[in-house]
């Protein structure tokens, strides 16, 4: 262990002490402990972290960070230049639970496109992403899986000198092998804005769209419906096209080894959100107000889970130098799914419910990576929850459950300012959770959890002390605190 701490700071002196490589470039070192009551971190110094904060509490952290931006200089006709290159590299060692590369990429700009390849630190949706409980499909909750992504990352007039601006993505990337090997996510996502920089209010809406697709199974199964040994799921470039515009396969499933599901459905596991929003820009404060709708198997076509989704309501100063509170609530609630009717072999298609959201047939891990959950994490892994709410038997009939709790009901509430140089930052969660429907859990558990946190810069350095806790019946009461100390420059 102490060899390989060693070559981790042999890793990170360079960035610490060279000469930097650009005036764009800027580095970042942090060392870390975490004490908690019960060895499990609690749920808000963990979640949203990237993946870069194990369950079980290490005692220090060592992170080390590099990254490169963008040249924001504007020439003489106060035009950025037409093309630049960026990249970004984190190193980890959480001690006692090894070493992760958060972060590794190369990216590339033209214009209002942008190209980048590896890990990257990315949240989807429209958010308030400093507050959030976290954006319903990409929160960052999860460690950043490599993708190739081509993208315009920001909003970029179109029509009207800003009437009408638009960003959007389009990307390929890898999950990671697990009881399903070797297949691919396939995403893109789309928002457009309506309003003027000057006017009073903007409106936002868009959608995201994720594909888990291609692969095998670990293990070949036999499939219950057709006795077929199942040993690979449909992939290529036809399928591709299929999963990328989201046509059925339509294929004669008893003629071939692609299983049924597929078949005579989409290939792969669909999913993603609606999203509609409004900003009001009065003389003192911003007002930003958001709704995401789920969708995943038809039943927000049929408006038949339209009560479920994420709805955000965030107010800070239109002055940045303004010290007042930035103030956020936030109601998720994924109780509906489309109903307790439809699903399985229901022919009436109005009647699509147990949606069952995240987890899939045939992806048996269900809507994670690296063991986390990659949208919201009020989605709870079974690994995560506390022990005796849920019946093994059960769990072990359904291969899909690899989240035990995705149907809820959450508040969130969170704050975060400055006070005699002092940033402060608190956020609280309230859930109900059910289960899912056909596994509920026992006694429906309440869950309260909380983060407070304060850093203050002295010199070089920046202290952060964080004090988290979670009280209720799924997971176990805690209390956790978090102490860094990092140098950015």
């Amino acid at each position: 262990m102490y060899k390989k701490i060693t070559i981790l700071f042999y890793l990170i002196l360079p960035v610490c002490f060279a000469q930097k490589l650009s005036k764009n470039t800027h580095y970042q070192t942090e060392l870390g402990t975490y004490i908690t009551t019960s060895g499990q971190t609690p749920f808000w110094l963990r979640s949203n972290q990237y993946g870069i904060v194990p369950l079980s509490s290490p005692i220090v952290t060592l992170r080390g960070a590099m990254h490169k931006e963008y040249d924001s200089t504007k020439n003489e006709y106060k035009k950025l230049k037409k093309f630049d290159y960026g990249y970004g590299l984190g190193i980890i060692a959480n001690i006692g639970n090894g070493f992760i590369m958060p972060e590794a990429y190369l990216k590339l700009r033209y214009q209002a496109f942008e190209l980048y390849g590896g890990r990257r630190r990315e949240i989807v949706g429209l958010v308030d992403t400093t507050l959030t409980s976290g954006s319903y499909i990409w929160s960052g909750n999860a460690l950043p899986m490599p993708k190739v992504q081509i993208s315009i990352p920001s909003y970029t007039p179109i029509i009207g000198r800003g009437l009408i601006s638009i960003k959007g993505g389009y990307a390929h990337g890898w999950f990671d092998n697990g009881i399903v090997q070797n297949f691919y996510l396939h995403q893109k996502w789309f928002y457009g804005r309506i309003g003027k920089p000057n006017w009073k209010v903007r409106f936002y809406a868009g959608f995201n769209h994720q594909v888990q697709w291609g692969g095998k199974p670990k293990i070949p199964f036999t499939e219950t419906q057709t006795g077929r040994l199942i040993s690979k799921y449909p992939s290529g470039l036809a399928t591709y096209l299929k999963v990328v515009s989201g046509i059925s396969l339509n294929t004669i499933h008893n003629t071939s080894d692609i299983p049924t599901n597929e078949a005579w459905n989409r290939a792969g596991n669909h999913l993603g959100s609606l999203d509609i929003g409004a900003e009001i820009n009065s003389n003192k404060v911003v007002i930003l107000i958001y709704r995401q709708n789920i969708y995943e198997d038809g039943s927000l076509f049929y408006l038949n889970n339209i009560s479920d989704g994420l709805f955000g309501l965030s107010v800070y100063p239109k002055n940045k130098k303004n010290r007042g509170l930035k103030f956020l609530f936030e109601y998720l609630t994924t109780k509906s799914q489309g109903g307790e009717a439809g699903g399985g072999e229901q022919t009436v298609s109005q009647l699509r419910g147990r949606d069952n959201y995240f987890n899939n047939s045939l992806y048996f891990d269900g809507w994670t990576y690296s063991e986390r959950v990659i949208g919201t994490p009020m989605m709870t892994p079974l690994h995560q929850i506390k022990s005796g709410l849920i019946n093994i038997e059960d769990i072990k009939k359904i291969p899909e459950s690899f989240i035990a709790n995705n149907r809820l009901q959450a508040f969130n509430l969170g704050f975060l300012g400055t006070a005699s140089k002092t940033n402060f930052y608190f956020k609280w969660s309230h859930s109900k959770n059910y289960g899912f429907f056909s596994t509920p859990l026992i006694k429906t558990p309440t869950q309260n959890s909380f983060i407070f946190s304060i850093s203050k810069k002295i010199n070089y350095f920046t202290y952060k002390v964080a004090f988290a806790g979670d009280f209720g019946q799924l997971f176990n009461n805690n209390l956790g605190l978090n102490i860094n100390i990092l140098k950015c420059w």
